[in-house]
Formats: structure tokens, sequence, C-alpha cells
């Protein structure tokens, strides 16, 4: 039932009978996500993901429990697991834990790409002082919290890229403007979980905290020589056009162009891709949305020149962008 589940959602699958013969097929395959019950004989599900975990620690491992075995389960997470699902399994909610899963794993990957290209950049220009500081902030930002959805960032990356040269920014500046895309939310490290997990609605006091992490991001990253270009989209994303936004209030062209851009295409993205808890709309409706807002939350010439990139671009950014 659980590989017809998975085959209908797109993924390919690999079968075991129990978690020795399941080792043995992760070690040949290597496959990126292993889904395994905790009670199996020869070898049981706590016994898989450490053997899984050890041969691959990005591996992502999702464990099946029923309601006797939870404390079981949550050893598992201790061990490596990226989640478990209680029995009689949703399929709703098994297929959101193993997209989480791999795209947990996928930013966990990347995050060790970027700091190996960051090594090797640092190498070429003899800045080792730069580079020892880069590495440590960033890796105490990423490690201390679960960034979120890298997909998203990913999306953004290329679509403020896309839109930045359309209105003309030079080839020069666009290193930045791409930093600064990605580490835009570096400042929520420093939000409580009680807050930034909050599954509802904030409360006034809860919005205030949560509005400070333009300043903590700010104050992360305006050190480290390499990424002071990312500097005003980290703390000025959350600006508006119009005055309204946050922490300072700019508004029209006081506020920094990458902060712009990012506006434009962080609500195209919000916009126009599917989540547990919002259904995606099509691209010309987000445009529509966006023009519509182009003089209060958005600066016009940047909606303009978004308006620019052709759809074709758009749907080549978000498709490589998507786990296989």
């Amino acid at each position: 039932m659980l590989v017809q589940i998975y085959l209908s959602a797109g993924y390919d699958c690999l079968q075991a009978g129990d978690g020795k013969e399941g080792l043995a097929v992760f070690k040949h395959a290597r496959p990126p996500l292993t889904v395994t019950d905790l009670k199996m004989p020869v070898m049981d599900g706590i016994q898989l993901v450490a053997a899984v975990r050890n041969l691959d620690q990005d591996a992502a491992v999702v464990v099946l429990t029923g309601a006797p075995e939870v404390r079981t389960a949550i050893e598992s997470l201790k061990l490596g697991a990226s989640d478990f699902i209680m029995k009689p399994v949703n399929v709703e909610e098994l297929l959101i834990a193993s997209d989480r899963a791999l795209e947990r794993r996928q930013l966990l990957i990347e995050r060790r790409q970027y700091q190996e290209l960051l090594e090797r950049r640092v190498e070429e220009a003899t800045l080792k002082d730069t580079y020892r500081a880069t590495l440590e902030s960033l890796g105490a930002a990423l490690d201390s919290r679960d960034v979120g959805t890298e997909s998203h960032s990913r999306r953004v990356h290329g679509y403020a890229l896309a839109t930045a040269r359309a209105h003309g920014v030079s080839e020069d500046e666009l290193p930045d403007l791409a930093h600064g895309v990605l580490l835009h939310d570096i400042g929520k490290i420093g939000i409580p979980d009680a807050i930034l997990l909050k599954p509802g609605p904030l409360t006034k006091e809860e919005w205030t905290i949560m509005r400070t992490h333009p300043e903590i991001g700010k104050r992360l990253i305006e050190n480290i020589p390499f990424l002071k270009g990312a500097v005003p989209i980290v703390y000025c994303h959350h600006e508006r056009w119009d005055g309204n936004g946050y922490p300072t209030g700019l508004r029209a062209e006081e506020i920094p162009l990458g902060a712009r851009i990012f506006a434009v295409v962080d609500a195209f993205d919000a916009m126009t891709f599917d989540r547990p808890y919002s259904k995606a709309i099509s691209f010309e409706a987000a445009k529509a949305e966006i023009v519509r807002c182009a003089g209060s939350h958005f600066d016009p010439a940047v909606v303009t020149s978004f308006l620019k990139v052709p759809n074709a671009l758009l749907e080549e950014i978000r498709q490589k962008s998507v786990e296989p």
C-alpha cells in the first residue's frame, strides 16, 4: 500500500522484507529517503535508523509507529530520524513528512557545499581571516535552527537574479543580491521556537518579537566582510514602498534596490507554490496581484522589470528548485 502511495506521488521505490534486508538495499542504492516500521524481524527499526545514519549523515528517515511505541519512536529522532508517523498512516501527513525530510536533507547538503565553496574562494584570495569569520558565523546560524523551506530560497534566488538583470543591475552587483536573498531570514535563529513554530496566529506581543529578526540578521552578518553587501536585503526585506513596512518604515527609493527586488519575487513565489496550508495560484493571477500592489507594497519600476521576465524562465527556475 505504501509503495502505491509513493509511486502515485512520483517517487521511485525499493522494498525490503526486514531491517537487515533494508540495510543491504540502502548500502547498494543509497536512496535519499528511507521509510521504516519499528517492529521488524531480524533487525528492528531503531537498529536500522542507526545503521543508515552511520552510512550517510544526510540520510532522510521517516519512522512508522503504533501508539504503544511512541517513546521508542522519539528515541529514533535522537538517532537522526527526520520524523515519525503514527499508524494507521494518514497519506497526506506521510507525504508532507517525506517532502519535509527530503528538503532538510537537501539543506544539509547545500550548506556543506556552500561552506566548501567559501573555502575555495577564500583560499584563492588568501583571505583566511574572512574565511574563518564567515564560516563560524554561518555555521553557528545554520546549526542552531532548521532554517526552513530552502526550496523557497532557491526559487526566490533565481527569480531575483532574473529580475535584477531585467532591471539593469550590473553583474558585479549580483553576488551581493544573491547572498542577501539566500540569507534574508537568517535572523529568525534568534526568535524563540514558541513564536517561530506557533501553528496559530501570533499575539501583538509575539509579532513585536518576530519583527526583530531583520535586526538580528543584520547583526549576525554585518561584521563579515564577505557578506557586507547582503546586509541591506537582510535588514530591509520587510520594508514597503508606501512606508508601512518594518523595521524602520523606509519608503520608496529609501529602500535598498535589492530589498525592493526581493519583495516582489518573494510575494510571487508565496502565491505560486503549493504549501500544506495554501494552494498555488497561476503565474498570471500572481502577476496581476503584484501589479495591483505596485505603488503600495512594491516599487512600480521593479514590478515592470519583473513582468519582463518570461514565464518560460520563471518555470525553468521553479523546476530546477524542485526535489526530484
